[in-house]
């Protein structure tokens, strides 16, 4: 964080020291070379006739905007919630898309492979099939549906769980048609229509400055890569609904006492979220790094989610599983996102460090997506199945190193225990010490490696975006000529 607001101070001081490279000798015979070799390069332009600097900062960072905040569709919120509270929670969700919109589409495809997978659960149930759409499954899985018990506080209820409780006997089916989810959804039809209108337009902008050989700054394309992934957040997101402020309550006869008892052993283990995790929970790599890294800000003293057991709501940056071939779709996703940074690799920089910056920060996040999948994978996977097949040996071998143990080791267990504890708190540092968020060190120590590169690459793009503008070549002011992609009658 320190190297970053270092980075971000330098930002500040490009844009209020203005240098101007001014030739002092006509006869140098440099200044005649470079004059004639490298294009003609502006500061900040004023746009009365054309487009300008402003024009450029303004269609940029509307873009982003748009795609950060228009997409959204945020879990139901508590009952208790106030409307600023519900505000202020919008704007980090944004400002999580802003920073990485890779992210939010990663959450919005969990979410809608989970949907598809409770509309097929619902219909291989028989009863009532078809009543079950993709806009039920999206409601109840952004805590639209409430559970009502005798014995317990009402907690929201998934999809696979309203589906357990239907088939357990527990609850009628939800007496909610799709018409009446549609409309709950608050969303902003004409914020939809314009930010619609400025992405195509935006698009469409590009191809054209591309065909006519226009400079097109490194802002952008960063512009570009956001449009890469709010495409995919708006398509895995079509069936949910936006701004949903009220949930429908699902009332049953039954005790939650009642209900945990009869699932037998599988709801033995303590909850996390409400008391039928037991149904539909599954930690899977991404969820056990990103509890990982909440609480290392929880210990900071910066809290996320609710605080409440069971939640009263549930949470908009919980992600739910990738399974099977679906992770690929992420990943492709998120590598032609970070391939769209790769295309600035020859652009035009008021420096060549600068370039060279520009080029080692997107191949960065080109190598973190290889690499976090590689450690993933062999923490995860690869790791616990060479563990499981030598295990033996390695018990073996253990038991003969512990007698022939020298007894000056055995004095320094204290040292061991401290280290063992040091070790267990980078692995599990949940408040409970839930045993599905342990993660192995193998993995959690480079994924920290990965996480800081990541970042400052992240950073420094956002950066570059910026300081690009205090030097472009001429034609990046040019607007396109559209009169020459239409043949003369």
């Amino acid at each position: 964080m320190f190297s970053q607001c270092l980075l971000l101070a330098y930002v500040f001081l490009q844009l209020f020291i203005i240098s101007e490279a001014q030739i002092t000798d006509g006869n140098s015979t440099s200044a005649i070379v470079d004059a004639v070799t490298l294009p003609p390069k502006r500061g900040w332009t004023s746009g009365p006739n054309g487009r300008g600097t402003i024009d450029i900062i303004y269609s940029c960072g509307i873009t982003m905007f748009l795609c950060s905040w228009s997409v959204l569709c945020l879990n139901v919120p508590a009952e208790e919630d106030s409307p600023f509270r519900v505000f202020r929670r919008r704007i980090y969700v944004t400002a999580l898309a802003f920073l990485g919109p890779e992210f939010l589409f990663q959450i919005a495809l969990g979410q809608l492979i989970s949907a598809r997978n409770s509309v097929q659960q619902f219909r291989n149930s028989g009863r009532k099939a078809e009543e079950w759409t993709m806009a039920h499954a999206f409601y109840a899985d952004m805590g639209g549906f409430k559970l009502y018990s005798k014995d317990f506080p009402p907690f929201p209820v998934d999809a696979k769980q309203v589906h357990y409780l239907w088939t357990e006997g527990y609850i009628e089916f939800p007496a909610v048609d799709r018409e009446e989810i549609r409309d709950k959804n608050k969303v902003d039809g004409l914020l939809r229509i314009f930010t619609t209108i400025q992405i195509v337009w935006f698009v469409v902008d590009m191809a054209g400055r591309r065909a006519q050989n226009l400079t097109i700054t490194c802002g952008e394309l960063t512009a570009a890569a956001f449009i890469v992934c709010s495409f995919g957040t708006v398509l895995c997101w079509r069936h949910k609904p936006a701004d949903v402020t009220t949930s429908v309550a699902i009332r049953t006869d039954a005790t939650m006492a009642e209900i945990i008892c009869k699932a037998g052993d599988r709801a033995a283990a303590p909850y996390s979220r409400t008391p039928l995790d037991f149904v539909s929970r599954k930690e899977w790599p991404w969820s056990i790094y990103w509890s990982n890294w909440i609480n290392i800000l929880r210990c900071l003293g910066i809290k996320f989610g609710p605080q409440v057991r069971p939640v009263d709501r549930f949470e908009n940056t919980h992600s739910l599983e990738l399974p099977g071939n679906s992770k690929w779709i992420f990943f492709g996703v998120t590598a032609a996102y970070s391939g769209v940074f790769v295309a600035g690799w020859n652009y035009s920089f008021p420096t060549s460090t600068e370039l060279i910056l520009w080029r080692a920060a997107a191949s960065t996040m080109c190598a973190c997506l290889v690499t976090y999948w590689l450690v993933t994978e062999f923490g995860f996977v690869w790791w616990p199945w060479l563990e499981k097949k030598f295990r033996r040996a390695a018990q073996n071998a253990t038991e003969m190193e512990k007698a022939t143990e020298p007894l000056s080791l055995v004095d320094s267990g204290w040292r061991n225990s401290r280290l063992k504890y040091a070790v267990a708190c980078v692995r599990n540092n949940t408040v409970s010490q839930d045993p599905q968020f342990n993660v192995p060190l193998k993995a959690i120590l480079p994924i920290y490696v990965v996480g800081v590169f990541y970042c400052h690459a992240r950073t420094y793009l956002f950066i570059a975006d910026i300081i690009q503008l205090r030097s472009l070549p001429a034609s990046a002011y040019d607007t396109v000529d559209w009169t020459k992609f239409f043949p003369h009658f």
